[in-house]
């Protein structure tokens, strides 16, 4: 797969942190940040160059930052990412590593990750930020729904804490594969079930527990899918939102009686638990 990468100079870390989630939603499906520095990754055949660059130019109105770009031939980017995949630890609980890295005994969670080409290695605040509440909360004999599952993180977290059965829905299939193999290294595959598609798949079930890392836009969108497809009392836990934009991500979540349970954030970014009352 040919993929082009854009490299921004940007004025601060917050800037570069706006870009990445605005580059998310653009298609953009890997990022390295480095203090100010961000590279983003898009595959060539869902990129229209010209209108990137229009939308970039557009940006640099609000943002200070600067880019340059190249496209790389097919590559080896498993053998890339291995070589910048360090091991990810939350709240002195959970590890989130290779398979090349040793045990850590002393985690009361031992999470397995190929290091692949994937958003969603633990590397991100907003997956942190999700890691990090699931932690805090009671997974026992629930039905979840992990919507927009990535590498499958945070499915097998929750079948590690207990859920009765996880659905994995990602309409990524370099994701979805990963997610598949990343079930089996951690022996949760009778849990969790990865599935390829929109997260329309999840309409028609009732889960207690739906997890949603994804972005504010597709959020927006899908809070009435999330009301149906949510049991009375169940909790919606959301992330890959900045904090800036919470307000109107609960101004839609409240017409649909979703209330907020607990948050927490990450330099920008924020995790939400909310009920369904």
């Amino acid at each position: 797969m040919r993929y082009f990468e854009y490299t921004f100079s940007a004025s601060d870390d917050s800037t570069a942190e706006i870009l990445m989630a605005l580059l998310a939603e653009k298609g953009f499906d890997t990022f390295e940040h480095n203090e100010t520095q961000l590279s983003a990754y898009i595959p060539e055949q869902i990129l229209n160059t010209g209108e990137m660059e229009n939308y970039l130019s557009d940006l640099q109105q609000k943002f200070i930052f600067t880019w340059s770009t190249k496209k790389y031939d097919d590559k080896n980017w498993n053998e890339e990412w291995e070589k910048n995949f360090e091991p990810v630890i939350v709240a002195d609980r959970c590890m989130i590593r290779a398979p090349f890295h040793p045990v850590n005994d002393e985690m009361d969670f031992d999470i397995i990750i190929e290091p692949r080409m994937s958003f969603g290695t633990g590397h991100h605040e907003s997956t942190y930020l999700m890691v990090e509440e699931i932690l805090g909360l009671d997974f026992r004999n629930k039905a979840v729904c992990d919507a927009g599952s990535g590498t499958g993180i945070l499915s097998i977290l929750a079948a590690k804490k207990g859920a009765t059965s996880v659905m994995a829905i990602d309409n990524n299939e370099w994701a979805h594969q990963n997610a598949i193999d990343n079930v089996a290294v951690n022996k949760m595959q009778d849990i969790v079930i990865p599935e390829l598609g929109e997260l329309v798949l999840m309409d028609g079930k009732q889960f207690d527990i739906i997890l949603a890392n994804i972005n504010k836009p597709i959020i927006i969108q899908n809070i009435p899918l999330f009301f149906r497809s949510l049991n009375t009392g169940g909790l919606l836990i959301i992330s890959g939102i900045l904090e800036s934009d919470m307000p109107d991500v609960m101004k839609d979540a409240g017409n649909y009686f979703f209330t907020p349970v607990s948050s927490r954030t990450k330099n920008d970014w924020i995790c939400s638990t909310l009920a369904m009352q």
